[in-house]
């Protein structure tokens, strides 16, 4: 019987879920962003994100003994036509876009959550990048079909879940459900089209994860704090909100 390695995340609500707070009444300015991505990179080494990455880097090392079965499993489970909707939707050049329009649109329109939104999309994007390209030159994990040997992390993945964490902080579990939802089929993608392996996926998760936290510690009333444990073949990772 084949046996198909999951990374389950699960929600454990501790309280109503409140609106979002605004994060100002004042429209960002594009030298205001430029700073605050030049200051994101000290802010990222927290103890909030050590416990993050060090959860996530637990179930990527759990996850390795299945990452061979995943790929296989998973290019059975997806088409190659939806595994491409998820490569393209997971870019960095879709995420980061999509950040940049977000922001432009506030701008223009001017509503300063929307541009303060779009800011933080894309302050999240550039983060996560930093650490995912830099582990990957440090790592040089060959890819499941051998392109080449930038495998780990999945920057796809961090890309995704980076775009999930801060829509979910900005609006909540309404939001954020269905945006961990498309991270997480970005991630299956990422397999399915034999460029990443469950572990790649899971620490490219983590980083995401603990970047969009980072952008975005002053602007919901509720924060989470995530655990992880090994189940049989795979992992669970819990959002406790608090």
């Amino acid at each position: 019987m084949r046996v198909f390695p999951i990374v389950v995340l699960a929600v454990v609500a501790s309280s109503p879920i409140a609106s979002a707070q605004t994060p100002s009444e004042t429209l960002p300015s594009s030298p205001s962003l430029l700073r605050s991505i030049g200051q994101d990179v000290p802010a990222f080494f927290s103890t909030d994100t050590a416990k993050i990455v060090a959860s996530f880097a637990f179930i990527s090392l759990a996850a390795r003994p299945f990452d061979g079965a995943s790929v296989e499993d998973t290019r059975e489970r997806i088409s190659p036509r939806m595994a491409g909707i998820g490569n393209w939707g997971g870019s960095l050049y879709v995420q980061a876009g999509s950040g940049i329009v977000t922001y432009a649109i506030g701008r223009a329109t001017g509503k300063p959550k929307l541009a303060a939104l779009g800011g933080d999309l894309l302050r999240a994007q550039v983060l996560s990048q930093v650490f995912v390209q830099g582990a990957k030159f440090a790592v040089q994990r060959p890819r499941p079909d051998g392109s080449n040997s930038v495998s780990f992390p999945s920057g796809h993945s961090a890309s995704a879940f980076a775009t999930a964490t801060v829509l979910q902080q900005y609006y909540g579990w309404k939001a954020g459900a269905p945006a961990y939802a498309f991270a997480g089929f970005v991630a299956a993608s990422r397999m399915a089209s034999s460029k990443h392996y469950l572990s790649d996926i899971a620490m490219g998760a983590g980083l995401g994860i603990a970047a969009g936290r980072t952008v975005t510690l002053s602007v919901g009333h509720h924060l989470f704090s995530v655990g992880a444990a090994p189940t049989a073949g795979g992992a669970v990772v819990t959002f406790t909100k608090r």
